[in-house]
């Protein structure tokens, strides 16, 4: 059985976003393995009403989870780790704020002992030209307290909107929280988390995409707009029968324009040909 995993804590549009994600899974994503849906939430009314399991986080759990900073995706390590913990079976941990296009069995496929997955591979810290990049890279270059890590500056990045493990491999989990509360002592970024799962799945696992399988939709010009929707989508959504909630929300799902797409196209045609570089990749379409 492979187990998907969310996160959601507290009141907000990330409710409606995890409940639109496991939508878009039982509409094209269940067929051919059984799998179980799990959420790992302190507001389990709210998702009730899905073919999920609901896992109570209790306030107490999540502040210890956060760690000495309150690093909020640090909980995502220990999430994880919990779930895998408790099982004999794959588990690949979604953020809210994905969509399912392919199959549960093919992304089944890539995990396995010595096997792993993340979302996208976005590009070499030392080369993507973004602020948030080259924080990193400085931190990881010229930070005197981490260098006993043995952290390469020129690892790749990988996207964690999706993490997929097999039990054999839990073990890791333990040196992504090192690293990760290392790096919290030293910074603040967002992405810490989301680089010690790169470093340690890329240097100790084969690490193959999801993106092919698995939407997320992160970038702001589709994020920022889909959330406006939420409420009133979530609105109709409810007022239809259940056995057709699934394929309303997934014709709704946040996606880009035919001139988003063809922009995607051309940027990783220059990027193949070397000609385009400091570019972050994300799927687009």
């Amino acid at each position: 059985m492979l187990r998907l995993l969310f996160l959601s804590y507290g009141q907000g549009l990330h409710q409606q976003e995890v409940i639109c994600a496991v939508h878009s899974i039982l509409h094209c994503g269940g067929s051919g393995i059984p799998f179980q849906i799990v959420i790992y939430t302190d507001e389990p009314d709210i998702f009730r009403d899905l073919p999920v399991t609901l896992h109570l986080v209790t306030p107490q759990q999540w502040r210890e989870w956060g760690g000495p900073k309150n690093f909020n995706h640090r909980r995502k390590i220990l999430a994880l780790q919990h779930l895998l913990n408790q099982c004999t079976d794959p588990v690949v941990l979604l953020d809210g704020d994905t969509w399912f296009r392919g199959s549960l069995q093919t992304l089944q496929e890539r995990i396995g002992p010595g096997r792993s997955v993340m979302h996208i591979q976005e590009g070499k810290v030392s080369e993507v030209r973004t602020p948030l990049y080259q924080e990193l890279h400085r931190l990881l270059q010229n930070e005197s307290e981490i260098q006993d890590l043995g952290i390469s500056a020129e690892a790749w990045m990988w996207n964690a909107g999706v993490i997929g493990l097999h039990p054999s491999d839990l073990p890791l989990l333990d040196e992504v929280l090192v690293i990760t509360d290392r790096l919290c002592e030293v910074s603040s970024l967002h992405i810490l988390e989301q680089f010690a799962f790169s470093w340690v799945l890329q240097t100790r696992l084969q690490l193959s995409e999801a993106a092919d399988l698995v939407f997320h939709y992160w970038p702001p010009y589709l994020h920022k707009p889909f959330r406006k929707l939420l409420p009133d989508l979530m609105q109709r959504a409810a007022a239809i029968p259940a056995e057709q909630r699934p394929g309303f929300l997934y014709r709704h799902r946040p996606r880009p324009g035919v001139f988003r797409r063809g922009k995607v196209v051309v940027k990783r045609m220059l990027q193949w040909l070397g000609i385009l570089t400091g570019y972050c990749r994300s799927n687009e379409w």
